[in-house]
């Protein structure tokens, strides 16, 4: 696989850390964009890594749920973002507060990550450099997880609330596309 190929899967494999960072870009995280972006990248560049060493039985196992696992996550947050358009201030924060601390970002950052450990596992056997893989990933994902950070916010405060329902919205339409595959 040649260069341009990784940049390409690494665009295709990073779009659910975009997805999920315009989530979050709409809701109240300038604070915490930083820690989000590092937090994203360490764990988009060392899930691959981990990848390469996993064995053939535990790939099949987890390929099996990746797009179950990956749906669901999107899908549940797209239903937070929605629901929390409508909580108060103080609700907000309160759950803000948890998705946004290094623990709740963790938990994120690897529930969106199956499908970069068997990219991954599946590259590692196809011989391609394993650091090679991973910065790549890494850098996509982190690069998106600050448009989608930004971008979610900009249009936050140009839209106000409605655009949490909207990224809400498109979150879960993610996760059935991402569940169900493309329709076309």
């Amino acid at each position: 696989m040649n260069t341009i190929e990784l940049f390409l899967l690494a665009i295709v494999i990073a779009s659910n850390t975009l997805s999920f960072s315009f989530g979050l870009g709409a809701l109240d995280t300038k604070k915490y964009h930083l820690r989000i972006v590092i937090i994203f990248v360490l764990i988009e560049f060392t899930v691959p890594l981990v990848g390469l060493y996993i064995g053939q039985f535990v790939s099949s196992f987890i390929e099996s749920y990746s797009k179950i696992i990956g749906g669901l996550i999107l899908a549940g947050f797209g239903i937070y973002t929605i629901i929390s358009a409508y909580r108060t201030k103080k609700q907000r924060q309160d759950s803000l507060e948890f998705i946004t601390s290094i623990r709740g970002l963790l938990l994120v950052a690897l529930g969106l990550s199956p499908d970069k450990l068997l990219v991954g596992f599946s590259l590692g056997l196809a011989g391609v450099s394993p650091l090679k893989l991973a910065s790549i990933i890494a850098f996509f994902s982190g690069l998106f997880s600050f448009i989608g950070l930004k971008t979610g916010k900009y249009v936050k405060e140009k839209f106000g609330e409605y655009v949490q329902v909207f990224a809400g919205s498109v979150l879960i339409v993610l996760a059935v596309i991402n569940f169900l595959g493309m329709p076309f």
